[in-house]
């Protein structure tokens, strides 16, 4: 309940689109001010976080640590399976535009919420984490932008294919775990990447300045997926 709550209130704070068309200002969804705080040191929580990635570092397999690597890339396109589709930037030139955006408006979002929380990442916390990729020194952990990208392209991508929404989601939530596996954040950090996607990605079918994008990219996924130009409508 708290968390549904949560994201009500960061749904109902956000701002209206714009009805001139310009481009908002990048820190127009302060983070810092919609997330809960990450667990403080020392507390229970935070050791509850740092053995929840001593446990997945245990039992990760070859299969899956190979999974979690491919998924270091922030692309829309690593949701190509849940899609059912053989998906190219080459090939769906509009999507890649869209979701490109999407990213780099994701990852300032969100570098201004580390700088704010200035989180370390576990192998920075317990010399016990092996992570399987290096991660920049001053690329704190809290919240995780690959979760957050992650769930931002889920909530866009179920509108844009209603069709597929929970394999969408389910992708999403794969693509945000794999973070723990790699070792290089906390549970935590993915849970505040699920709600800051989930605020940006409403917030952006929101706002005018990117509603041309958007109904491209919808209009050539759903081509290439052989679906009608819009979803049958549901009772």
């Amino acid at each position: 309940m708290k968390r549904i709550a949560l994201l009500s209130l960061m749904l109902l704070i956000g701002q209206p689109a714009l009805a001139d068309g310009t481009v908002p200002d990048r820190t127009s969804i302060a983070l810092s001010t919609l997330l809960p705080p990450p667990p403080a040191a020392g507390t229970a929580a935070a050791t509850q976080d740092l053995q929840a990635v001593l446990a997945a570092q245990r039992s990760r397999t070859s299969a899956e640590q190979s999974a979690a690597k491919a998924d270091m890339e922030r692309s829309v396109f690593r949701f190509a399976d849940a899609l059912g589709l053989s998906m190219q930037a080459a090939t769906l030139p509009k999507t890649a535009l869209f979701f490109g955006r999407v990213a780099d408006f994701d990852k300032a979002e969100v570098k201004d919420a580390k700088l704010y929380w200035r989180r370390a990442r576990p192998p920075v916390t317990s010399d016990q984490v092996h992570p399987l990729s290096q991660e920049k020194p001053d690329d704190w952990s809290y919240p995780s932008g690959h979760a957050t990208f992650g769930y931002t392209a889920a909530v866009l991508l179920a509108n844009m294919v209603p069709e597929k929404r929970a394999a969408i989601f389910a992708r999403a939530d794969l693509y945000a775990q794999h973070r723990v596996v790699m070792g290089v954040h906390f549970p935590s950090d993915v849970e505040a990447g699920r709600l800051a996607g989930t605020v940006i990605g409403a917030q952006l079918l929101q706002q005018a300045d990117w509603q041309a994008d958007y109904q491209a990219a919808r209009a050539e996924l759903r081509a290439a997926l052989q679906l009608p130009v819009s979803p049958a409508q549901t009772p």
